[in-house]
């Protein structure tokens, strides 16, 4: 080959090489295109995928729902509970107490069925009365390690305790038995504030007319009943161990006085200390043996109502009785939650708030003193509190107590029998003898 020709044939090849590598070029570009298109239309879908994938929220813990049981009629006091329950439940997101109301003459039963069939509410607030009868049939929890007694009065810790010390209850706070008269009516019938039990008869009679009674005891069958009573037959020197005797005939003789001569309506028999406090603030009343919890109430629903109160109308040595409301845990299933929340009610800053509301006297040491040392009614309260007299600490005190009520039931009826105190007398040693005999 010449060399004109073979340079003529590199020219030929190096322009094939070139037309060649520009097709290469070409053809990398083309494919680095497509694998981009590709990589960005599964990043697009990738994307896509985020977005339509919903995102997933922290799963909220399920709240620990715990139920109160009480039986607080009064609508301040249910008022004032409803709000410490908000409180206890804003500070604590994983549970929430919920309320519930028994009317005072079911309450027990029902929480002593409820119990049977496993279904009693975590917390209760009971009558301490009841407390050792609750503790007989196992369903309250030791609360000893939540209540520092020495910060409580030991008459409010007495019916608290256990017959082996433990503490299965913490007191809310104590009330007493006193005497309430409508300064106006008495004053109407032209006499005076009687001071014992004979003239509170005189005086009762005296102010009874179509409109007005002059008294009122709540008969309804529960343990106001015979609460309201037992003063009564204390004064006249009676003893539960000897019911039929001349002082058990003078205090239901007392009843049955007042309810022949209509001084004392049969309505009484229906009636709970709470609506004879309506009724009295409304003036159809004019005298009644009431809790010292009551006087604010009556000054709110009246405000112009002229009344007093005093002591009982038994002679210059007077006696009384106290009693009181106690929280307690009824149920293992949530007591973790339900001891929280008695060592919340324990803490000074709501028991006062509660005590405000109910109107009781402090069972902690340490707001008693506040109490008698700013309010001059609370003192006078506490200085007849302090002698006044429990009932029976024991666990057959309510089924005594139920057939007290029932034989004040048939006496203000008249349907009482020439042997209602002997029969009345069987029946509380049966329930003495029973009581030994299990143990």
């Amino acid at each position: 080959m010449g060399k004109c020709d073979w340079e003529g044939h590199k020219q030929k090849m190096t322009e094939a090489n070139r037309a060649k590598g520009a097709e290469n070029v070409r053809r990398k570009d083309r494919r680095s295109i497509i694998r981009q298109a590709v990589l960005a239309l599964l990043l697009c879908g990738v994307a896509v995928l985020v977005a339509c994938t919903p995102v997933k929220e922290p799963e909220r813990k399920e709240k620990t729902v715990l139920r109160l049981w009480h039986y607080l009629d009064r609508e301040e006091s249910r008022q004032c509970l409803a709000k410490l329950v908000q409180k206890f439940n804003d500070a604590h997101q994983d549970t929430e107490i919920q309320i519930n109301y028994i009317a005072d003459e079911d309450f027990k039963k029902r929480l002593v069925l409820a119990a049977a069939d496993g279904e009693q509410p975590d917390l209760a607030i009971v009558d301490s009365s009841d407390i050792q009868y609750y503790d007989k049939v196992g369903i309250l929890k030791d609360l000893s390690s939540e209540i520092k007694a020495e910060n409580y009065l030991s008459r409010a810790l007495i019916s608290c305790r256990t017959k082996d010390g433990r503490l299965v209850g913490l007191p809310l706070g104590l009330n007493c038995l006193i005497f309430y008269y409508n300064k106006d009516l008495l004053k109407q019938a032209g006499v005076g504030v009687p001071t014992t039990l004979e003239e509170f008869v005189t005086v009762a009679e005296a102010v009874t007319s179509d409109q007005v009674s002059g008294c009122a005891f709540p008969a309804l069958q529960s343990e106001e009943s015979s609460f309201c009573f037992l003063p009564i037959f204390w004064n006249y020197g009676g003893s539960l161990a000897q019911i039929d005797s001349p002082a058990g005939r003078r205090a239901f003789g007392f009843l049955k006085q007042l309810a022949e001569n209509k001084a004392l309506s049969e309505d009484n028999v229906n009636m709970t200390i709470s609506d004879i406090a309506w009724e009295f603030a409304n003036g159809n009343i004019a005298m009644a043996f009431m809790t010292s919890s009551y006087e604010n109430e009556i000054r709110k629903e009246n405000p112009d109502l002229h009344f007093a109160t005093t002591k009982l109308p038994c002679g210059e040595n007077s006696i009384t009785i106290s009693g009181g409301e106690v929280l307690t845990v009824t149920c293992a299933e949530h007591e973790k939650e339900a001891r929280e929340f008695v060592r919340f009610m324990e803490q000074p800053e709501q028991t006062e708030l509660y005590l405000d509301s109910v109107g009781y006297l402090a069972a902690r040491r340490d707001l008693l003193k506040k109490q008698i040392q700013t309010d001059p009614v609370k003192k006078a309260y506490w200085s007849y509190l302090k002698q006044a007299k429990l009932r029976e600490i024991e666990p057959y005190w309510p089924s005594l107590s139920m057939e007290i009520a029932e034989s004040i039931n048939r006496v203000i009826l008249g349907e009482d029998t020439q042997d209602e105190l002997e029969q009345l007398s069987e029946r509380i040693s049966r329930i003495r003898r029973a009581k030994y005999e299990k143990e």
